[in-house]
């Protein structure tokens, strides 16, 4: 998926409010200078946190109402170098005793995950299996970002912003007053820091762009302060949310307790790849092949698409990642049915990867098809006007008027909703007994017997049994529940195969895991 993922290394900001006067920058300095005092910011020019804890996968909780799904860090260490502008993360997930619900790659964690990003100026990458630089240099600015919302970080990008301000935030209810310093960084990051008496940082609240969520929120929790050595304290527990909205919920992200804290580390500092020094800018690929009369798969990516011509109008099946992947699938299906209007987009699921194109899709006035779970959240959170100021897209840019006309937005279904024009249709299904999503939707083409699914699968033909996933045999189920004539799966992820092999390969797995007795036969 291409959203960021923010842990402690990458973030971003709202507007500016109004101007801040000189009295009101004098306050912020001097608190900032205290807070200075009070854990020794300008005596750090690097630090290492190690521990373990949990965390989540952005965007892919089971339905739109749930908290994220959580993994175990079984280990988890950060090294920022703040001269050098540069972080690094690694961590070790295991799924531990979380639930298996909701997705993500490579959830439900089997063994252990390793995971290792870097970012170092305008440069970010990660490791592959092979432990082999992968550039990931559209992430850079997030990243780098992130590093000035460490506590020493703040305090040194906050004292660096000559408009930086100062409020003071009474909860009555608790009987305390925080002293909040707002500022500003890289041209257009805004954060604000919540100090209390002892002038120690609490919390942080920023905002990262983000494809659904848009100008999206952050809040980070530092507690637990103790020494780190020569007159510099530290916080040893971390807590961050991601995603939280007033019409949703309280995102947990990330939970992290500090087992050993040092600064001023002799190897916060490490050379860029030359590999990904000299990659090239991303860009979307678009690939398209015919399936069948008036259907074809647009993939080159990630993620595919299905284009589907109906007499008077064209349907697209799945608006993936952003809003770059969706307008280029957009053009590509113009190209192929050309002259008839995008009338719907058929969406698979909510997860952020799957709906972060659905803004392009409104943007371009198609009526969005999604299981009636997802309704308060796409109409209230995904497709209203909210700041998108740091990266705005399409329907920002070019809004509907509120009172209309505009797109006819949603079309929701509880267990089936079919488009037809008495010779084309596409049918959507709910899928049933599957722990990735809730909302989930198996796409059927009946004229051409193709099937379309999300990460579903299926399989490689001759997959041994016992490689194959749950997801697959639950894509099998309710094929078989719901009588599907199926030719061709066309998976959302993957290439194209027969049902043949589909039923050759998941058939002995879905026997295994059917209950025995007179039911189960």
């Amino acid at each position: 998926m291409k959203n960021l993922r923010v842990t402690l290394t990458a973030v971003s900001a709202l507007a500016l409010g109004p101007a801040v006067g000189p009295a009101a920058a004098q306050n912020a300095k001097a608190l900032l200078q205290s807070a200075d005092n009070a854990i020794g910011a300008s005596k750090v020019n690097s630090i290492k946190y190690s521990g373990a804890g949990r965390i989540s996968y952005l965007g892919q909780n089971f339905t739109t109402t749930d908290d994220l799904p959580r993994v175990d860090m079984k280990s988890w260490s950060q090294t920022i170098d703040y001269g050098g502008k540069s972080a690094t993360e690694e961590m070790v997930r295991v799924q531990g005793n979380n639930p298996p619900r909701g997705g993500g790659a490579g959830f439900p964690i089997t063994g252990e995950q390793r995971s290792t990003t870097f970012v170092n100026g305008n440069y970010a990458w990660g490791l592959n299996a092979q432990g082999q630089p992968q550039a990931q240099n559209d992430q850079a600015e997030a990243r780098r970002f992130m590093i000035w919302v460490t506590p020493h970080g703040f305090i040194k990008a906050a004292l660096a912003d000559p408009n930086a301000s100062v409020t003071d935030r009474e909860f009555i209810g608790a009987g305390r007053t925080l002293h909040v310093v707002g500022f500003t960084t890289m041209g257009k990051y805004r954060a604000t820091g919540e100090f209390n008496d002892q002038n120690m940082l609490e919390r942080v609240v920023t905002w990262i762009p983000n494809p659904v969520m848009g100008d999206m929120q952050v809040e980070i929790r530092y507690s637990d302060w103790r020494d780190a050595g020569n007159g510099i304290k530290a916080p040893f527990h971390i807590h961050m949310h991601q995603g939280d909205h007033p019409l949703v919920r309280g995102m947990n992200y990330m939970d992290v307790q500090a087992s050993e804290v040092k600064a001023n580390v002799e190897t916060a500092s490490f050379a860029v790849p030359d590999a990904v020094r000299n990659a090239a800018a991303p860009r979307v690929n678009i690939q398209t092949t015919k399936l069948a009369d008036g259907v074809w798969l647009i993939a080159g990516g990630s993620h595919n698409s299905v284009a589907v011509e109906f007499k008077d109008y064209a349907v697209i099946v799945e608006a993936p990642l952003d809003d770059a992947r969706t307008n280029a699938v957009i053009a590509e299906t113009k190209r192929l049915i050309p002259g008839k209007q995008i009338r719907y987009v058929v969406n698979t699921h909510h997860h952020w990867d799957h709906s972060g194109g659905l803004r392009a899709a409104s943007a371009e006035g198609a009526t969005i098809v999604t299981n009636e779970l997802n309704k308060d959240f796409y109409e209230r959170v995904l497709l209203v006007p909210q700041p998108r100021s740091l990266s705005p897209d399409r329907l920002s840019q070019f809004p509907f008027a509120t009172t209309g006309p505009g797109p006819g937005k949603l079309e929701t279904y509880r267990e089936r909703h079919a488009i037809s024009d008495g010779e084309q249709s596409i049918i959507s299904y709910h899928a049933e007994g599957f722990n990735h999503a809730g909302d989930m939707a198996i796409v059927y083409l009946p004229k051409s017997k193709i099937l379309i699914s999300a990460d579903m699968g299926p399989p490689a033909a001759g997959t041994p049994v016992a490689n194959v996933s749950a997801s697959s045999v639950s894509l099998y189920n309710n094929i078989k529940r719901l009588k599907l004539d199926v030719s061709q799966h066309v998976p959302i992820h993957g290439a194209p195969s027969s049902n043949a092999d589909f039923e050759k390969t998941v058939a002995p797995a879905a026997a295994r895991t059917r209950p025995s007795g007179p039911e189960g036969n």
